[in-house]
């Protein structure tokens, strides 16, 4: 699996289809956390995390004046890579859609990691010998080897 190749022209997709499906699901699955109430999911404090970590009426000063345009910029890069995903958009990738991948890849990362448990090195060791998730490990593994992939096709050839 090569999933982005650089051409003459730029970045493209290169992923086949059943690794465009696995992350297009995921894709919306990160749409409808983003959608949802954020105030009660811990998939929130992951994305979102406090500004002022001593000072709880600071951060959520700086909450109520950030975090809806941050809300909508992860909705935003969400929607250009599933539009990708789908076959809505093909070609070269531009500035603005390298870096909705970027964006949007981690957002992926720091919502499985949230849905694993893992918070440091220590907890993602044990997440490898945890039955709890056996398939979502994988699938995180995956995502940052795709991540990892386009960092490399970005970087090389520059």
């Amino acid at each position: 699996m090569i999933p982005f190749v650089r051409r003459a022209d730029g970045i493209h997709l290169g992923m086949s289809s059943g690794e465009r499906s696995v992350l297009s699901s995921l894709t919306e699955q990160l749409q409808q956390v983003l959608e949802g109430d954020l105030s009660s999911d811990p998939v929130a404090t992951r994305m979102f995390p406090d500004a002022y970590r001593d000072d709880a009426e600071a951060s959520a000063e700086f909450r109520r004046w950030t975090e809806s345009d941050l809300v909508a910029q992860k909705t935003t890069n969400a929607s250009i890579v599933h539009a990708w995903l789908t076959g809505a958009r093909d070609g070269a990738f531009d500035a603005e859609d390298e870096q909705a991948w970027l964006r949007s890849l981690t957002d992926l990362r720091l919502t499985i990691a949230e849905r694993l448990g893992i918070v440091d090195a220590t907890t993602e060791e044990q997440s490898y010998r945890s039955d709890s998730g056996v398939g979502l490990r994988d699938v995180y593994d995956w995502v940052g080897y795709v991540q990892e992939h386009l960092v490399e096709t970005l970087t090389s050839g520059r």
